[in-house]
């Protein structure tokens, strides 16, 4: 964040009962959440102090950065919004798995796919979320014993910017297909700004960054969060659940608005 502040502070923005804002906010507000005391805070010292060299233990970090920071966000909605059981069981199993890698300092678990995009984008982004489909329309089917996610991490560099793609080596039947994909098409700038711009609210940008490129796109990141984050049902005259469905498009990560958050 440090790299993309100005004037001490940055922008984002959310879907706020049902419509899109986008609001700017100080940089020591932006992406915390009170989960970790200072001791277990530590953890993270690897990828907050030094550079970013693609080691194990880095990639394992960010990953799980994006795993408290998302479900972290889904634990204080879940106080007005029920999610069901379903939810917090995800949370926990997935839990287990992050926690049990830590203490037996086992990194290897998560495997990260490094994209690197050869422009510095004043742009972060730290989350995790599932998918339904990959590039192809193709159905990414997951278990009922936890939601098997994936772990994004957007960071500028110096001259650079690197997209961090992970998940757990058990998972990579669902999501390896993602990663050949995304280097087969060789759009990442569509591609990546698609993932991102369609799952998670925990992004920031420059405050000039994102009235010269990203403000003239509200209108279409409103309906491509609606879209593949919000499913619907139909319920009878005694409030019942009938049929729940989606608006989710087979093929929604090609960017059919034409979107990016690259703006050069």
């Amino acid at each position: 964040l440090s790299k993309i502040v100005e004037n001490g502070h940055v922008m984002t923005y959310a879907i706020d009962k049902g419509e899109f804002e986008g609001k700017q906010i100080g940089k020591t507000y932006a992406s915390i959440f009170w989960g970790f005391c200072n001791k277990h805070d530590a953890i993270f010292k690897p990828i907050e102090n030094a550079p970013y060299t693609k080691t194990l233990e880095q990639n394992f970090l960010f990953a799980y950065r994006g795993f408290v920071v998302a479900s972290h966000k889904k634990l204080e909605v879940s106080s007005w919004m029920d999610y069901g059981e379903q939810s917090d069981n995800d949370i926990v199993e997935n839990k287990k798995l992050f926690d049990k890698a830590i203490i037996e300092q086992d990194y290897a678990v998560i495997e990260t796919e490094v994209f690197e995009l050869p422009h510095f984008y004043p742009i972060a982004v730290s989350s995790s979320f599932y998918l339904d489909y990959d590039f192809e329309g193709n159905p990414i089917p997951h278990s009922d014993e936890r939601m098997e996610d994936i772990y994004v991490t957007l960071l500028p560099a110096d001259d650079k910017t690197y997209f961090l793609l992970s998940y757990f080596t058990r998972d990579k039947h669902l999501y390896k297909n993602l990663g050949e994909q995304l280097r087969k098409r060789n759009n990442f700038k569509s591609d990546i700004t698609m993932l991102i711009a369609a799952h998670t609210e925990n992004i920031y940008f420059n405050p000039l960054y994102y009235k010269t490129f990203i403000e003239k796109n509200e209108d279409i990141l409103q309906t491509v969060m609606m879209e593949s984050q919000m499913d619907f049902a139909s319920i009878d005259e005694n409030s019942t659940l009938k049929t729940e469905f989606s608006f989710t498009p087979s093929l929604y990560l090609r960017n059919p608005h034409g979107i990016t958050f690259f703006g050069y």
